[in-house]
């Protein structure tokens, strides 16, 4: 028995809720590595006898135009007329090699000995015994019989496939409730499994480790780190700038490639707008401040997409050629039900394989380790 005011205080229990009939996700779900890349390029590659767990991709490369020297002789007698280098074969009469600012003509190659007239051109000098040496120009004497000439052979590069799995385990019970903001449960549930298989498909390229595989071990695809070596700018905690940038698209075009995006997480995009805040021309405008950078014009020529993914490390990004990446659908992500043996509205998994590729390492570049402070 009671008396007096009443207030939403006391006589809680038959109080109704008052609850969202929908449900927000608490972490993002975007993919856009997906999205820029595609999950099925076959056809990009040109792969022949698709699908498989293992696949390769050929690379070939033009001749070299530099060796170094491995002569004594060079460092004490300016006359010399043999020169003995590292790697002979990339080398044919009629040759004309720079050491320093001296200019040289071969007239004869046996094996990594050179015969050269010195003084073809520049200052004639004593050179460093391991001095570097340039293929700079070719002139053949009028008449001359044919010679060998380098050659390269294709290499391959590879990797593997791996799978991903989750499973769905739904009661009968379970199943038939009313939810707020889950109007089917079964689907709710395959829905947001697909999500979470779909960001750990798009964490590969950054973290995925090249493993062959056995009975007992799985196998699985190496991502960026795997393939590029070559162009790798390490900043050791120092502020990323726009040089390290030009500086790997120089090296990138320097190397034949294309680059055509830059990838990164939320603070690289950051520092990125930053370089070009002094920079940029806008319309006057009384309400609206700050700039966004989604395309940066290299001074090498290649226009950059900037994309920024959350799943980036953050002292990390990559400059690409999205011609020569991309993922390999050996099975796509489906749902299917498995044998039941309880009382299961729902018993099944979602399952898939994909494979990743990076070719040509030479066209893409790294920029690691810098501040995500500074």
């Amino acid at each position: 028995m009671a008396q007096g005011q009443q207030t939403t205080y006391v006589g809680t229990v038959p109080q109704k809720r008052v609850i969202s009939d929908y449900i927000w996700m608490t972490e993002p779900m975007e993919f856009p590595l997906i999205n820029a890349f595609g999950l099925d390029n076959s056809a990009k590659f040109k792969f022949v006898n698709t699908p498989g767990k293992f696949y390769e991709w050929l690379t070939d490369t033009y001749s070299g135009l530099s060796t170094t020297g491995n002569d004594a002789d060079l460092t004490n007698d300016s006359t010399t007329t043999t020169i003995t280098v590292t790697d002979g074969t990339l080398f044919q009469p009629g040759d004309v090699l720079a050491i320093d600012s001296e200019y040289v003509w071969v007239s004869a190659v046996s094996t990594n000995d050179l015969t050269v007239t010195r003084n073809y051109g520049g200052t004639q000098a004593t050179h460093a015994s391991d001095a570097t040496i340039y293929l700079r120009s070719r002139a053949r004497l009028e008449g001359a019989s044919a010679n060998d000439s380098h050659y390269t052979q294709p290499t391959t590069n590879y990797n593997y496939s791996f799978i991903l799995q989750k499973s769905i385990e739904i009661s009968r019970s379970d199943a038939r409730i009313t939810r707020y903001g889950i109007p089917d449960l079964v689907q709710y549930e395959q829905q947001k499994k697909m999500d979470e298989l779909k960001r750990d498909l798009s964490r590969k390229p950054y973290y995925g480790q090249r493993k062959v595989g056995t009975t007992t071990t799985p196998r699985d695809a190496g991502g960026f780190d795997t393939f590029i070596t070559t162009n790798t700018t390490a900043c050791a905690s120092a502020a990323l700038t726009l040089k390290n940038i030009e500086d790997q698209c120089q090296n990138i075009f320097d190397n034949g490639g294309n680059p055509a995006l830059l990838l990164c997480g939320g603070w690289a995009k950051r520092k990125i707008v930053s370089f070009f805040e002094g920079s940029v021309t806008t319309e006057r405008s009384e309400t609206m401040g700050g700039v966004t950078i989604s395309k940066i014009q290299t001074a090498m020529g290649p226009v950059l997409d900037v994309l920024v993914d959350r799943y980036c490390p953050a002292d990390t990004l990559w400059i690409l050629d999205p011609s020569l990446v991309g993922y390999i659908t050996i099975d796509d992500l489906f749902y299917e039900d498995l044998g039941k043996t309880k009382a299961t509205a729902a018993y099944g998994q979602i399952v898939g394989e994909y494979g990743f590729v990076v070719a040509d390492e030479k066209k893409h570049a790294k920029i690691s380790g810098f501040s995500t402070s500074a």
